[in-house]
């Protein structure tokens, strides 16, 4: 008896559970399937177009969305499919969903490349960009978070893409160097910025991305303390740029980045002439004292270095004489 009414329990809740699921469900003699209503399109572009736009209308933003890409995915050929999808990614904008409106924006480029709108969406996606680009937070537990800025630097590389004369393309160049270097990609950071330089030269921006390019050399030289070729290059381009720039902060700048360099610089031929120095090596610290003193003589390490080889000297002298 037990079973029995646990049976027809279950065969009741099947069956009730059944026909709410089918109601959902119904025969349509054009396709002849089974289709639910609630996923399919109105029976017109039109209809259905208006369908989204009162969705849109009523800031329901996520759910306009989906019926302006329903619209499209049943009549992509339509007067209004561009527009459908758009809106599409006005929508996901609107709504907060910042990479789908980016994906939705570019497949009006890609599937409907003469729509008028390309300006307007190349405009849209360079915004989704910055916001990428700000939202990027750091590290999590000490590990570089890229995906953001990875974003950042994906959007603003189609917005050179879609349109490379436009009025900000030569921005999204300079975005996509800050994007790198925000990240701590410096040798991509400076390929970034020489490219803005190279092929938007009469940009505004152009001046600034050199300085740009001097400090990410400079701060790859921080990053690796032993790679002299990075700090050769970072001193020479900021010294190139002080000479050139009519900017006074920036030629200020510049000048004091040239001056930690030169310390650098010179405190690493200093450590060399220690090392030598404490091994008795004494001819060969002597050479890289003078070096100092011949390369950097302005430095903090010039006048100690002076003292050392004048003593260094000293001692190889009364060497020289002990022997004789």
């Amino acid at each position: 008896m037990k079973k029995f009414i646990i049976h027809t329990f279950i065969a009741l809740f099947l069956a009730t559970f059944s026909l709410n699921a089918w109601a959902f469900w119904v025969w349509t003699p054009k396709s002849n399937k089974l289709v639910n209503p609630k996923y399919t399109a109105k029976d017109s572009p039109k209809k259905q177009y208006d369908w989204a736009m009162s969705f849109y209308s009523n800031k329901d933003y996520k759910r306009a969305a989906e019926e302006f890409k329903r619209l499209v995915a049943a009549y992509p050929n339509a007067e209004s499919a561009p527009d459908a999808q758009y809106y599409a990614g006005l929508s996901y904008q609107k709504a907060g969903k910042y990479y789908p409106a980016f994906v939705n924006y570019q497949k009006v480029v890609d599937d409907y490349p003469f729509t008028d709108r390309i300006a307007e969406i190349v405009k849209a996606q360079y915004e989704i960009g910055e916001i990428f680009f700000n939202k990027h937070s750091g590290t999590l537990l000490g590990v570089e978070i890229m995906t953001d800025v990875e974003r950042s630097i994906e959007i603003f590389a189609k917005v050179i893409e879609n349109m490379p004369y436009s009025d900000i393309a030569d921005n999204a160049q300079y975005m996509i160097g800050l994007s790198y270097k925000k990240i701590q990609q410096y040798v991509d950071a400076v390929k970034a910025f020489e490219k803005l330089v190279q092929e938007y030269p009469k940009s505004d921006l152009v001046e600034r991305a050199r300085y740009e390019i001097a400090q990410c050399l400079y701060l790859s030289s921080l990053k690796a303390q032993y790679d002299q070729e990075s700090t050769d290059e970072a001193m020479e381009e900021f010294e190139k740029y002080a000479e050139k720039t009519d900017d006074a902060k920036l030629k200020e700048e510049a000048k004091e980045t040239v001056s930690f360099l030169k310390e650098k610089k010179a405190e690493s031929l200093f450590n060399s002439a220690e090392f030598y120095e404490k091994r008795k090596k004494y001819r060969s610290a002597i050479i890289y004292y003078r070096k100092i003193l011949e390369t950097y003589p302005h430095t903090s390490y010039a006048p100690v270095a002076e003292a050392r080889r004048e003593y260094l000297e000293m001692i190889l002298k009364d060497k020289e004489e002990r022997k004789k």
